[in-house]
């Protein structure tokens, strides 16, 4: 809920009016006065609330070449029920009533838009490996000049396309008939983004012009973008759920031993031990980077009118827009070995999580730096022809055809959307992390007692190796072409009668492609072989604002153990590409053709017809204006699914937690077909109750067809965490082209007053039943025949178990994989058992992290027929679950007469009978309503004599973003409560130029994304001000 605290803060940016400029003929007659600027556009978005049959909110364009924000998403928010999420600090996607992008339909002119969005560059570098499955619409593409107005349709009517229950939003652009002569406006920009290096330029030109007779008419509009951004960011790949159990002595070891605690651990340095049988969280790492984005965006847009006589406009329109995103990132890290000697819990009774974790590594642990080179290309294009026909007085025909395509994809090295390079040296001793921290932060002793030259305790250039390579090539293409025939027959004054017919054909085809390639290895075990000149030392930690305090207990660190230095300190920087092309050779590679172990290849046909009529009619009930629109719309679609797998043929344990894939030669193609239809009835009434006020009531039936991940017929998989026999499990997701679109009873009940020329105030309540929500159930499932080489049972390990069990050692990562390498290839060692053998060798090495590293780099625990089946944590899409979502809607705006000041204020509360239980059994499937959050918008203005102004405060809640993680086990992901504050002030000269500044995230917010307990942090980002200055000129 929202809190008074920050409503009182918000106040703080009330400001003021605006007064409307008016335009008077030459001659003595008098033109449509023209009302610009924010008062102006706020009339017309009022207009346009007023004058709907159903629920429907606007946004207009201030002037020509002026929208009321820099970006289309960060305007959408000021209207009730409307939320955004961001990227790199940017507008992105729209959440509506609690529904996100994927289940909102977003058209350009009436028309259905495809979308592709490969979501690689977002500032997280757990994002890295995303594949483009989204319906959801990326807004960022396209530039807010060209856009005239944009309308959010909240309630289903027959005649509007569906695909979204949340809403359908509509992008209006110039049409050069609807304004007579001749109209232009370009506008440049200076934007500095005080998190990047650069100010950066963004020109925009937008060119109407008709006939004296109008009957033809072009407009064009331009736009190109330059923007140079960067964050920091704190990341955990994962936090494992444990239940807490020391019943006796073998469930305390197991849990020890699954939390990653050593069992000798002493209970004193277990601070705020968990309660018996509650949930435990572990993490698995912590990562401090920063990355530098840079963006190229071009817009163009064409369209063309003509009209032969009074009957007829035809109308011919193109769109393009482009957006071309580099980044480079670089990323320290500490892995945990799963040796903590040290923990202290927060204390939370439902989900205890650490706040504080220390580990001792004999002999150095690799301290790794994640060199990333990502670069990705986002295009639409679409052409549509129209023809509107006024066939009689009584009868109008509207032809429509149009196709689309919208692509998304690598752009960066080798046509990739990642390179990824770890350079590391193996020289973490002792490492903590504090997750309880605004930051999390890390500390690390440097031992480099391992290291080529002298150990000096310092970690320095010599210390620096290769460890691996990756690389990720991820493409979503979708096309889609459409056909529709809309009629309007008027049966008498009172009376209007909609009919149409629609087709659609869609295709959807997504691609990826990875690979991981060990180079110096996940121990390193060759510091040096870097040429020199192509890493240098840097320090990450010096670009954070927030750069952690003293936090380390007295008691956490071992006593002899030297001074730790603070993650991020001392980093190692190289760029990617030079260092691939410089020493992949050496390992036998082929920098131009690295090998691959992952491939998807996943298409999803849709063919879609609809036929709908509604029938609008007014009169009186009471001596009370009314307006009904009643109509029904039914659609069938044909779905077909095709995918081609690669076939895994083995899951080979290459260290402690590091596991890889090995693809067959082999490719199956799997294929499904699906038909379903839906009839959608809708119905709106609206009563004029006075000439001010306003009463609506509405019903409508709409759909929303499932993320298109879910329906691909391929079965991929993905490596574990950690070995089967210590609680890893390897997650595997199959989809179901046979879902059901999700189907919502829609109810709206609304009271608008409106007063003076720009004022009103509005409440209203909308309840969405929600049906056929697609809930993910998880089952243990063996796939492909694989074998575990991992599991408890398994041929080597059992063996590694007992040996080591022999010889007095205790169970790690380390032990187990070392002990289990060794009896698959004991031929190799003189000894006569692998307990002599483990021991002569650790004896070789002076430390035993040493002899660790020297075991990954030589050998691979390989799965053999003997061994179990590898049992996947198996997650699938079904229709199962139905939802309620209801809330209320509060809107007003006010201009206080001629004194300049004004304001715009909405608040939205959303709550739904699902949520999500964080202490619920990790092993039960749970099923929860992603987005739900309650969302408030502030809006201070001011407009007189030139000068305008607005201070712009938005705040949305927390609010639980996925159900299960893809990398996680039935693990949520929250994300925190943002508040956002934004100024725009310019000034209109009386020759038609505009200068104007706006101030974006004056405060400089950032994100945070957490599990089942807040201090589960996934993901944390620091974000700065953008400022941007303008300049405009239109006549």
């Amino acid at each position: 809920m929202f809190r008074k605290s920050k409503l009182s803060s918000a106040i703080l940016a009330a400001a003021g009016t605006l007064v409307a400029g008016q335009a008077l003929a030459e001659s003595n007659s008098i033109d449509e006065v023209v009302v610009t600027g924010i008062r102006g556009s706020l009339e017309r978005a009022m207009d346009t609330k007023r004058d709907a049959s159903g629920v429907v909110d606007a946004i207009s364009a201030e002037d020509m070449g002026k929208f009321p924000d820099t970006n289309l998403a960060e305007s959408l928010q000021r209207i009730s029920g409307v939320s955004i999420n961001r990227v790199n600090g940017e507008g992105s996607e729209v959440t509506v009533r609690g529904f996100g992008g994927g289940f909102n339909l977003v058209t350009l002119n009436g028309r259905q838009m495809p979308s592709a969005n490969v979501g690689t560059i977002t500032g997280n570098p757990l994002d890295q490996g995303a594949t483009g499955s989204s319906r959801s619409f990326d807004f960022s593409n396209l530039a807010s000049e060209g856009v005239r107005g944009l309308q959010v349709y909240k309630t289903g009517r027959a005649g509007v396309a569906t695909g979204g229950i949340g809403a359908t939003i509509n992008v209006q652009t110039i049409r050069p008939l609807d304004s007579a002569g001749t109209t232009a406006s370009i506008g440049v920009k200076a934007v500095d983004d005080t998190s990047g290096d650069d100010i950066t330029p963004e020109v925009s030109g937008l060119y109407s012009w008709s006939n004296d007779d109008s009957t033809f008419g072009v407009s064009v509009f331009g736009s190109f973008q330059e923007r140079d951004s960067g964050s920091r960011h704190s990341s955990v790949e994962d936090w494992e759920l444990v239940t807490w159990d020391v019943s006796d002595a073998a469930a305390r070891a197991s849990t020890y031993g699954d939390l990653g605690m050593l069992a000798s651990i002493d209970e004193d340095d277990i601070v705020n031990k968990p309660n018996q049988g509650q949930l435990v969280y572990r993490p698995t790492n912590l990562g401090l980077g920063s990355n530098h984005d840079e963006r190229e965006r071009t817009n163009g847009l064409l369209t063309v009118q003509f009209a032969p006589n009074d009957e007829m406009t035809f109308t011919a329109d193109a769109t393009y827009a482009e957006n071309v995103q580099d980044s480079t990132s670089l990323i320290d890290g500490l892995w945990f070995g799963g040796k903590f000697d040290y923990v202290a819990y927060d204390g939370d009774p439902v989900v205890a999580s650490p706040l504080l974790v220390a580990e001792d590594v004999e002999g150095g642990k690799d301290f790794f730096f994640q060199n990333l080179d990502m670069g990705t290309k986002d295009t639409l294009k679409s052409f549509g022809l129209n023809l509107d026909w006024n066939v009689s007085d009584k009868l109008n025909l509207r032809f429509d055809i149009a196709s689309s395509e919208a692509e998304s994809g690598g752009n960066g090295p080798q046509g990739n959307n990642v390179l990824r390079m770890n350079v590391a040296g193996a020289t973490s001793g002792w490492q903590a992390v504090n997750f309880g921290l605004e930051i999390p932060q890390g500390a690390t002793s440097i031992d480099d007692t391992k290291t080529s030259g002298t150990p000096n305790g310092i970690f320095d250039l010599e210390d620096v190796g290769s460890q691996v390579t990756q690389f990720t090539q991820s493409n979503q293409l979708a096309k889609l072409d459409q056909f529709s025939l809309d009629g309007t027959l008027t049966v008498s004054d009172s009376v209007e009668v909609d009919f149409g017919l629609g087709l659609m054909s869609s295709e959807m085809t997504q691609t990826r492609t990875a690979g991981s390639s060990s180079l110096g290895g996940w121990g390193v075990d060759a510091p040096g072989d870097i040429p020199e000149g192509l890493v240098e030392q840097v320090s990450t930690l010096s670009e954070f604002d927030y750069q952690g305090e003293s936090w380390l207990p007295a008691d956490a660190q071992p006593d002899g153990e030297p001074a730790p230095i603070a993650l991020g300190s001392v980093s190692w920087k190289t760029d990617p590409v030079t260092l691939l092309n410089a020493i992949a050779g050496e390992y036998g590679f082929d920098p131009a053709a690295m090998p691959s172990n992952a491939s998807d290849n996943n298409m999803v046909e849709e063919d879609t017809v609809s036929l709908y009529t509604q029938i609008k009619m007014d009169g009186e009930v009471g001596g009370m204006p009314v307006d009904v629109v009643a109509g029904v719309r039914w659609e069938e679609t044909e779905v077909s699914s095709v995918s081609q797998q690669a076939l895994p043929n083995a899951m080979v344990w290459e260290s402690n937690n590091d596991f890889a894939f090995t693809l067959g030669a082999g490719v199956e193609q799997l294929s499904e077909d699906y038909t379903y239809s839906s009839l959608l009835p809708s119905l709106d009434i609206s009563v004029d109750v006075t000439d001010n006020l306003k009463a609506r009531a509405s019903f409508s039936k709409t759909l929303a067809r499932p993320v298109y991940s879910d329906m691909y017929t391929a079965t991929s998989v993905d490596v574990p965490s950690r070995a089967s026999h210590l609680g890893g499990q390897a997650p595997a997701s199959k989809g179901n082209a046979r879902l059901d679109p999700l189907e919502s009873n829609n109810f709206d009940l609304s009271v608008e007053y409106y007063y003076g020329e720009a004022n009103y105030f509005s409440v209203g309540y909308f309840q969405k039943n929600v049906s056929n929500f697609v809930g993910i159930q998880q089952v243990d499932s063996s796939l492909f025949g694989l074998k575990d080489a991992t599991a408890s049972d398994s041929t080597a390990l059992s063996q590694a178990i007992t040996a080591l069990a022999e010889i007095g050692v205790a169970q790690t990562e380390d032990t187990l994989h070392s002990m289990a390498a060794i009896i698959q290839n004991l031929g190799d060692f003189d000894e006569a058992t692998a307990g002599a053998a483990y021991q002569a060798s650790r004896a070789e090495e002076p430390t035993e992290q040493k002899f660790f590293d020297k075991t990954f780099a030589a050998y691979d625990v390989n799965p053999e027929g003997t061994d179990p089946d590898l049992i996947f944590a198996l997650k699938s899409p079904t229709n199962s679950q139905d939802a309620e979502i209801y809330g209320w809607e509060i809107a007003s705006q006010h201009f206080f007469g001629d004194t300049g000041f004004g304001y715009q204020f909405n608040y939205t509360m959303v709550e739904g009978d699902i949520g999500f239980e964080n202490g619920s059994d990790p092993d039960q499937d749970q099923f929860a309503l992603p987005g739900l959050s309650d969302t408030l918008n502030l809006v201070g203005i001011y407009e007189k004599d030139g000068l305008s102004a607005r201070l712009a405060y938005n705040w949305r809640d927390d609010f639980l973003n996925r159900v299960n993680r893809p990398a996680s086990t039935r693990n949520p992901e929250y994300v925190d409560e943002v508040e956002q504050l934004d100024l725009n002030v310019s000034y209109e000269f009386d020759s038609g130029f505009t200068v104007s500044l706006d101030a974006i995230n004056l405060t400089g917010e950032g994100q945070r994304k957490y599990g089942r307990n807040k201090n589960a942090t996934f993901f944390v980002q620091e974000l700065d001000p953008r400022y941007v200055l303008s300049a405009r000129y239109t006549f």
